[in-house]
C-alpha cells in the first residue's frame, strides 16, 4: 500500500472515529490546551509578563447534536465569556489566549511607559484555567472549572464553578429541580452540620465545635447553586469571601444522599443515583 492509500485509510478511520462518538449516549469532549509566558517588554523581560495556562475539556459530541451544541455555548460562555460561546472548539482556547496577552498589554503597557530604570515595579499577572467533565452518563452531565487569577496586589483569587446538565434537554439542573419546596431552611442546616463534622474529621483543617465560634460568616451559609453531583453524593462549594474570609479558602460540602433523602423530589432527576437498582431486579 503505498503513502497516499495509508494516509486515505488513517483519515477514514478518524472520520468513523468521529461520527461514532457523536451516536453514543454520552458526552464526548475533546481536550485543548495553552501555555505561555507573554512579556510586556520583548528587551526587558523582568518588567513583567502574564503567565497563562489553559486546560479546557470541551463537550463536542453526543446522540443530540442540539444539546451538546447547547450545553458546551453555556460552559464556554460562562468560562470566557458570551463572545466565546458559539466559536470554534478546535479554535476558541487559542483565541482566549490571544485575547488576555492583548487585555494585559493594553493595561500594563501604559504604566510600562512611565516606568524609569530606577523603578523596580514588576507587572506581573497570572490566569490558570480548567475546565473538566465529572459524572457523565446517559442522564447527567456535570462540569466543573477552577480559575486562578493574580493582577498585582497582596494575592490571587482561585474560585471553583460547577454546572450539571440534564442530558434529556440540555437543561441546567438547578436546586429547584432536585428539592421539594419549602425544605431550603432544612438544607442550609445540614449545610452548617457538615461544616463542622467535615472540618473535624478531616486532619488537614483545623477543626471547629460550633460555627458561631468561627470565622464563617453564619448568616451568609445558604444553597447557593454551585454544586456538582456525584455517584453517591450532591457536593456544594463555596468560593472565598463568599461564607468566610478569604484565609480560609474555598468550603467544600458533601452532602451524601442518605442526609438528603427527606429534602428529594420524588421521581427526581437524580432517583436513579440514589436509590440504584439492584443487579437481577
Amino acid at each position: 500500500m503505498d503513502k497516499r492509500n495509508i494516509q486515505s485509510v488513517i483519515a477514514l478511520a478518524l472520520i468513523t472515529l468521529f461520527v461514532a462518538s457523536c451516536t453514543q449516549k454520552t458526552i464526548f469532549t475533546t481536550d485543548r490546551s495553552h501555555e505561555e509566558n507573554y512579556y510586556l517588554s520583548e528587551t526587558d523581560t523582568a518588567r513583567g509578563s502574564i503567565y497563562i495556562s489553559l486546560t479546557i475539556e470541551i463537550p463536542v459530541c453526543y446522540k443530540d447534536q442540539a444539546i451538546v451544541d447547547s450545553i458546551r455555548e453555556r460552559i464556554l460562555g460562562f468560562m470566557m465569556g458570551g463572545v466565546y460561546a458559539k466559536m470554534d472548539p478546535d479554535t476558541v482556547v487559542e483565541r482566549f489566549a490571544t485575547d488576555l496577552k492583548s487585555e494585559y498589554k493594553a493595561n500594563n503597557e501604559p504604566l510600562l511607559k512611565l516606568m524609569d530604570d530606577n523603578n523596580k515595579i514588576t507587572l506581573y499577572n497570572e490566569h490558570v484555567l480548567e475546565g473538566f467533565s465529572l459524572l457523565s452518563d446517559e442522564n447527567i452531565f456535570s462540569y466543573g472549572m477552577n480559575r486562578y487569577v493574580f493582577q498585582g496586589g497582596a494575592h490571587g483569587l482561585n474560585t471553583r464553578n460547577y454546572f450539571n446538565f440534564n442530558l434529556k434537554n440540555g437543561k441546567l439542573i438547578t436546586e429547584a429541580d432536585l428539592f421539594k419546596p419549602g425544605t431550603d431552611s432544612l438544607l442550609t442546616e445540614l449545610i452548617k452540620v457538615r461544616i463542622v463534622e467535615e472540618r473535624r474529621e478531616n486532619p488537614e483543617l483545623d477543626p471547629i465545635v460550633k460555627l458561631d465560634d468561627s470565622d464563617y460568616w453564619v448568616e451568609a451559609i445558604k444553597p447557593n447553586g454551585n454544586f456538582y453531583i456525584t455517584d453517591q453524593s450532591i457536593n456544594y462549594v463555596f468560593n472565598p469571601y463568599e461564607i468566610a474570609p478569604y484565609y480560609m479558602g474555598q468550603t467544600e460540602v458533601t452532602l451524601p444522599f442518605d442526609r438528603i433523602k427527606p429534602f428529594l423530589i420524588p421521581n427526581s432527576l437524580i432517583d436513579y443515583l440514589v436509590y440504584p437498582k439492584v443487579a437481577g431486579q
